[in-house]
């Protein structure tokens, strides 16, 4: 396996960052949701004139999935990608390779040049890179998204039988190793970072607690708030009821489900059976299908029990051509709510005060359900839980979300807040690297 450079904008970056004596950010594109969230940061950085090089793990190769690079205005800005392929472990093996070679190919263009790893969220990039560049080169990462912790309920037990609105008075805990593997990821990312970017005061209070140095944690907002505003401006080619004609009428639920810990045999199981008794009820429901469930339906050969979903009325979708879509219908009048196991999408149909339901049994987004309350949990317990709990919010939504209006969290220009830590950051890299020479 090779890692993929264009050497003349490497090399541009790097002539920039000597002649200003600072050090090469670089910014690293792991997964969709990175071009999404990562895009006004790359602008902010090119706007408060810092030296950013932009590199992908080559993790998403569907054209679907890497539009968003097409469309955020930041594919172009690529200069690198490490074209990691495969299983976990196919993974975290080209990783190292990749670092390796990265490593050593800096080491020949810029010797004298420190390159700082900025990573988002809770990939699986976001983990391995960094420690990997830590072991090859001593310099630790920026982490942007720190300190999100998945919170639940301790018992759901306790919430079946009709008390599903009750999880927002019981006590909640940290349920260390969900969603399998992210919530592990964004933890050991943060353990080789040496910025901390929490997106709320929630996270940098986490992060305290986890003993974590207070200077070295900022709040600056979430770059969804930053996205969601930038693309729900823009109007796309065609609309989405260009595209399916049947979403201009009536209102509808969207769903999708994609996260690992929700595509076992059981859980498809019940969620179809819960989506089928709601359409046999007349309500509408469009799937939209990520490939992740695509291949848990074919090994699990669930095929029968989706197609008897369509017969019931349930309407899927392959994914939606772009994100713009995405957001055209859920803010628009034929969207009743969203039900989906996504992290992101909670942050940004709560910038967007649409309402939401999340299919987990816990959160690294707690606020949004205990403090917003734009969201709550509708974990796949079994068939009838989902069914009670999405027929609640289509009878009592005003229960379900009491708040109208909810105040904004995750805070606005964000791109740019980040920018600023980074410029304040370079000093403490340059005393660093200082240090590391005097040895």
């Amino acid at each position: 396996m090779a890692i993929s450079i264009q050497d003349d904008k490497v090399k541009a970056v790097f002539d920039d960052a000597y002649r200003n004596s600072r050090p090469v950010f670089m910014i690293v594109i792991a997964t969709k949701p990175c071009y999404v969230k990562l895009a006004s940061l790359v602008r902010a950085c090119e706007a408060q004139d810092i030296s950013t090089l932009v590199i992908e793990s080559g993790q998403h190769y569907d054209a679907v999935l890497t539009e968003a690079g097409a469309l955020f205005n930041i594919a172009d800005k690529i200069a690198i990608n490490l074209n990691i392929t495969g299983s976990i472990l196919n993974k975290a093996a080209n990783m190292a390779c990749a670092v390796e070679q990265l490593a050593h190919y800096f080491t020949e263009l810029a010797p004298d040049t420190c390159v700082v790893p900025v990573v988002s969220g809770d990939t699986l990039t976001s983990n391995l890179l960094p420690q990997y560049w830590y072991l090859a080169t001593g310099t630790r990462a920026v982490h942007v998204e720190a300190g999100l912790r998945s919170m639940g309920p301790k018992n759901w037990h306790d919430l079946q039988g009709g008390k599903l609105l009750l999880q927002r008075q019981c006590d909640w805990v940290w349920h260390r190793d969900m969603p399998f593997p992210e919530g592990i990821d964004t933890v050991l990312t943060s353990c080789v970072s040496d910025l901390l970017l929490a997106p709320i005061e929630r996270n940098r209070q986490t992060l305290l607690r986890e003993g974590y140095q207070k200077e070295s944690i900022d709040i600056v907002g979430s770059l969804s708030a930053d996205a969601v505003m930038l693309q729900s401006k823009q109007q796309p080619q065609e609309t989405i009821y260009d595209c399916y004609p049947e979403l201009a009428q009536g209102k509808w639920i969207r769903v999708d489900i994609h996260r690992r810990e929700n595509l076992t045999k059981p859980i498809l199981i019940a969620l179809m059976k819960a989506l089928t008794q709601l359409a046999l009820e007349q309500y509408n429901i469009v799937f939209v299908k990520y490939n992740a469930f695509i291949r848990a339906v074919e090994t699990h050969q669930l095929d029968s029990l989706v197609e008897t979903a369509k017969q019931a009325g349930v309407v899927f979708h392959d994914l939606w051509p772009s994100y713009q879509h995405v957001l055209e219908f859920v803010t628009g009048e034929h969207c009743r709510f969203v039900y989906s196991d996504s992290g992101g999408l909670q942050e940004e149909l709560h910038t967007l005060n649409v309402p939401m339901l999340t299919c987990r049994a816990n959160t690294d987004r707690p606020e949004t359900v205990l403090e917003s309350q734009s969201n709550l949990l509708v974990p796949p317990l079994d068939d009838a839980f989902i069914y009670s709990g999405l027929k609640l919010a289509i009878d009592e939504p005003q229960k379900v979300w009491p708040t109208s209006a909810p105040h904004k969290l995750y805070g606005e220009n964000v791109g740019q807040n980040i920018a600023a830590s980074l410029s304040r950051y370079q000093s403490k890299v340059k005393r660093h690297i200082d240090i590391l020479e005097g040895y």
